[in-house]
């Protein structure tokens, strides 16, 4: 067991991680994230599924298929690691990410 105390990235980093494990076959990383308001991250996908915790601010987000979903403080959204997606931030956000790849 171990207890980590959550912190947001420094200076001009937007995303900092805060945990990564890889254990029976499984590899779990844990970051934070801090994305000013008008940021847009591009169209992309990642190697690993997804959930996200909107811990502050407000996000849209966008899928290829044009699925549109706008993230209120609070909320979560699980991403497959195969969406293609784009995030628009309407608001200053903080954000906790964790994300799942079998290794």
């Amino acid at each position: 067991m171990e207890v980590i105390k959550l912190s947001y990235p420094e200076n001009d980093d937007y995303l900092k991680y805060v945990i990564q494990k890889q254990e029976k076959g499984v590899a779990v990383d844990c970051g934070s994230v801090v994305l000013k308001k008008g940021q847009v991250l591009p169209f992309k996908t990642l190697d690993a599924h997804e959930i996200t915790y909107l811990v502050s601010g407000k996000l849209k987000v966008i899928t290829k298929d044009r699925n549109e979903k706008v993230m209120n403080q609070g909320d979560l959204i699980y991403l497959n690691k195969d969406e293609i997606r784009k995030t628009e931030t309407l608001e200053d956000s903080k954000i906790l990410f964790f994300l799942f790849k079998e290794t």
